[in-house]
């Protein structure tokens, strides 16, 4: 499938509300969302399942108004991980969309069908509201890396500003582009770090020299957020 097109140049803090450009933060008081659905393959359904998926995905990118990048983890999450995501400009619009691609596309649903009966449990929905972005957004990039807590709720403004820093930081290292952002709605009080990398090699160099910066450590000493909340995961885009 051909994910969104995400066109440079949007510069750190800025929101470009154009149909082409990624938005990187509020403006106006209107949020820009990131939906995110996580779903996993049963082990011995590995190829048909996968296969099953991007089928899918496919059929809905050349179908629908809602666009969706594929993503498989290789590090960080179970074997048979999958993540579907898509910028959202208006949560409300997508979810009509959704809602008449299962009342009209009989094929979609058969679809959707085949990928449940290789998945194990149920997919996971959370919906992210994008607050920052170091660095300047391209094209859906071919690596992502995500990192993600959890803050209790009193500490949530303390936690964003930490996110932001480190974002910064990192970005002034490596030079990746690193967006922040925030959810209440399916991961409460979730902060997300993704940052962007053309290949696993530049996330590998990128990581290295994050953490052979001397500040490093201490940076992170002043993380807010809930204990074991993290977590830390790779991907590569398959659509």
């Amino acid at each position: 499938m051909a994910a969104r097109r995400l066109t440079p140049p949007v510069t750190r803090g800025t929101v470009d509300r154009s149909p082409e450009r990624p938005a990187t933060g509020q403006k106006g008081g209107t949020p820009v969302y990131i939906y995110n659905r996580q779903l996993t393959i049963k082990p011995d359904s590995l190829r048909a399942g996968s296969a099953a998926l991007v089928d899918a995905v496919t059929h809905i990118n050349a179908n629908s108004s809602n666009q969706f990048a594929l993503w498989q983890p290789f590090l960080g999450a179970p074997v048979g991980s999958f993540a579907a995501s898509s910028r959202v400009e208006s949560y409300a619009d997508f979810t009509e969309e959704v809602a008449r691609i299962y009342a009209e596309d009989e094929a979609y649903v058969d679809k959707v069908e085949a990928v449940g009966a290789h998945m194990v449990g149920s997919a996971e929905d959370s919906l992210w509201s994008l607050v920052h972005v170091a660095g300047e957004m391209g094209d859906v990039p071919n690596v992502v890396s995500g990192v993600r807590w959890q803050t209790e709720g009193k500490d949530f403004p303390a936690g964003i500003e930490f996110a932001i820093e480190m974002a910064d930081f990192f970005h002034s290292v490596h030079g990746a582009t690193i967006s922040v952002s925030t959810s209440t709605w399916g991961v409460p009080f979730g902060i997300g770090l993704l940052t962007a990398y053309d290949s696993v090699a530049h996330f590998e160099a990128s990581t290295t020299a994050s953490q052979a910066d001397p500040s490093f450590r201490e940076r992170l000493t002043r993380a807010v957020a809930i204990p074991g909340s993290n977590q830390h995961g790779v991907m590569r885009r398959v659509l």
